[in-house]
């Protein structure tokens, strides 16, 4: 225990001189979470969108209405002219244009189909799909409002009245999806390099060498080197927890202590991971490259961003060996839906699992000298 807490204590004077490093622990969470956490953003509203309206009747002014008051689409003007609407999506002044048939209102007021195209810029799929979708929400609107004129129904509400609530996350936005997630993402982008390149660069140095002639374990050597980054970890999520509350508005609907217990799981096995990348690398500049390998997967391939049901089914089953993907579950999970990790035991039991077979291979690959 003696030689267990003399490492520790070596670790943490080394960290202590390393202002940069420690500075970097500090300012890059903050960015990261005000980055992704105001730059991420699903929700979308305010297209930019021209009318060429070859109508202009009370009908058509009415169209306009609707997809203006829905607030998805922001009428910044007409045009005259087809060539003038394509010129206008050309030059990427507007995301969409709304194309009004010269006998829309005639059309509708003879119980005819009354015709309009949408036409949205489709370079960005998302932004496309979802305004396809919203204007057709609006198209379906009226012609059930018209048929049911026509059919002379009196009633305020419509025969069918389906309504929809939205549990975990009411509002819809984008921030309570993504924060919670972001915790696992930030913790891997730090902890994973740093603790590999400052392992590396104490083999550089030669300290490692010095480890030799004493009788601490291998281990002890990765135990007492991931105290300090554990802690360090500790500090970073009770940061992310904070902006994440009181800065975008994300309330813990479960247990903050069971919260901090499934993050000191995930927090050694990234740890673990960061040492198994050492225990490779010879050089830092290795280690970075070599820790760049695992972070990109632990963002796209960890349900953070996209949805792992909807991945091919070769890479659903290279997600089980990504312990970001059990976390996220596990902290989406506890934030948004109140569970609780007995509710939880699954993804839990995978991740703890993982801990201890990454920190045992990081164990069996270091070794004291500098070979």
């Amino acid at each position: 225990m003696n030689r267990l807490l003399a490492l520790m204590r070596k670790e943490f004077l080394q960290l202590r001189r390393d202002t940069i490093t420690l500075r970097m622990m500090v300012f890059i969470p903050v960015m990261q979470t005000f980055i992704f956490g105001y730059a991420i953003n699903y929700d979308v509203k305010h297209l930019k969108t021209i009318v060429l309206d070859e109508d202009r009747s009370f009908d058509s002014r009415e169209l306009v209405a609707k997809m203006a008051a829905s607030q998805y689409f922001d009428v910044v003007g007409t045009v005259g002219s087809f060539e003038e609407l394509r010129r206008e999506m050309d030059e990427g002044r507007v995301s969409s244009a709304l194309v009004i048939d010269r006998d829309y209102g005639e059309s509708r007021r003879r119980g005819a189909p009354a015709r309009a195209l949408l036409i949205v810029n489709a370079s960005d799929t998302t932004t496309s799909t979802q305004a396809m979708s919203i204007a057709a929400g609006i198209s379906n609107q009226l012609s059930v409002q018209t048929l049911a004129r026509r059919a002379g129904w009196k009633e305020a509400a419509l025969p069918v009245d389906l309504r929809v609530r939205p549990w975990y996350n009411p509002d819809l936005r984008t921030a309570t999806f993504i924060i919670p997630g972001l915790i696992a993402i930030i913790l891997t982008f730090t902890l994973i390099p740093f603790t590999a390149i400052a392992i590396v660069r104490e083999r550089e140095r030669g300290t490692l060498e010095q480890l030799q002639v004493t009788p601490v374990t291998r281990l002890e050597i990765i135990l007492g080197k991931l105290f300090p980054f554990i802690l360090i970890g500790v500090f970073q999520l009770t940061l992310i927890i904070g902006l994440m509350v009181f800065l975008f508005r994300v309330p813990i609907a479960g247990s903050v202590v069971q919260l901090y217990v499934s993050g000191l799981v995930f927090m050694a096995a990234v740890l673990g991971l960061g040492m198994l990348v050492s225990t490779v690398a010879r050089t830092q500049m290795q280690a970075m490259q070599l820790s760049f390998v695992f972070l990109l997967p632990f963002v796209f391939l960890s349900g953070y961003v996209f949805p792992i049901d909807g991945m091919p089914k070769v890479f659903q089953l290279i997600t089980y060996v990504i312990p970001a993907r059990y976390f996220i579950e596990v902290i989406r999970g506890i934030v948004l839906r109140g569970a609780s990790l007995p509710e939880l035991w699954k993804p839990m039991a995978w991740m703890t699992a993982y801990t201890v077979l990454i920190v045992g291979a990081a164990v069996l690959r270091f070794k004291k000298t500098n070979d």
